[in-house]
């Protein structure tokens, strides 16, 4: 059977587990190297199981199958475009949590905690956060700068910057400490943390600092499907050249999110920056 071993790679990878966790009581490690660079394998219960393990629909890496099960890696999806009620609405489903695998709960408590904190719960997203960070194993590099990353993010929306950077510079600790192979499997990952990190440059009015972040989050920013998180530096780009004038900066940041809502094709994301099509208008008629 055909598969998509890419696919099933990234997800394990995202994750932080060895071919070896990833096939304990299934098969031998090697046939996942073999499933993963071949895209070939040959009992459907086996592939089953490994998808059941990663917490990824089996529809996502073959087509030979009808079934379709909610699992994390699609509520990942909607987390990632800020579709908080509907995730915490399938995540909260007794039918979700019944499938779930040990290890990916820290995955899913991270996500749990990223909804409570983008509906302002702030307190019940550090418990998650702190389930999470304790259900890691030392391999979870990924996952680990995840829920510090934030941590940080809640820190810093209870006004506690000394907190959040204190999380924030452990996650750049750790981003150190990653070779290139991995750190380019977590490109995404990495963006986030410069991105928190000009975010509270911003808060605290360090503004050429902040810039200097998103432009380095920039230049790591995948070219694919991260169009929400390219609007959300670009915010935090228009705010600080208009705290320090720069009005052309301000414009191109503007025109770039207005232009990643609409080639994203996201309905609710070309809505967010339809405004700043106006206010370029605007501006140029006024020079």
């Amino acid at each position: 059977m055909i598969v998509k071993g890419s696919i099933l790679k990234q997800r394990r990878e995202q994750l932080g587990i060895s071919q070896g966790q990833l096939a304990e009581g299934i098969f031998h490690q090697s046939m996942v190297s073999r499933v993963e660079k071949r895209g070939h394998i040959t009992s459907m219960t086996v592939l089953k199981a490994l998808c059941v393990r990663l917490h990824i629909d089996i529809s996502q890496i073959a087509e030979l199958t009808t079934e379709n099960h909610v699992q994390l890696s699609y509520v990942r999806e909607l987390v990632e475009h800020m579709d908080f009620v509907k995730a915490r609405k399938i995540m909260e489903s007794t039918s979700f949590m019944q499938e779930m695998e040990e290890l990916v709960l820290p995955e899913y408590h991270l996500l749990n905690a990223i909804c409570y904190a983008g509906q302002n719960e702030c307190q019940k997203a550090m418990h998650y956060l702190h389930m999470a960070l304790s259900g890691t194993m030392h391999t979870q590099v990924g996952l680990i700068i995840e829920i510090f990353n934030e941590m940080g993010g809640v820190w810093m929306q209870l006004g506690e910057y000394d907190n959040a950077n204190d999380c924030l510079e452990r996650c750049q600790k750790l981003i150190a400490s990653i070779n290139e192979i991995k750190m380019e499997a977590m490109k995404l990952v990495i963006v986030k943390v410069y991105r928190r990190q000009a975010e509270l440059d911003l808060l605290r009015k360090e503004y050429h600092k902040a810039l200097t972040g998103v432009e380095a989050a920039m230049n790591l920013l995948p070219k694919n499907n991260a169009y929400y998180e390219l609007v959300l530096l670009q915010k935090i780009r228009m705010d600080c050249a208009e705290a320090l004038g720069l009005l052309a900066e301000q414009r191109e940041a503007q025109l770039l999110s207005y232009a990643a809502g609409l080639f994203s094709q996201d309905q609710k994301l070309e809505e967010q920056t339809r405004q700043y099509r106006s206010e370029i208008s605007i501006d140029k008629k006024s020079n």
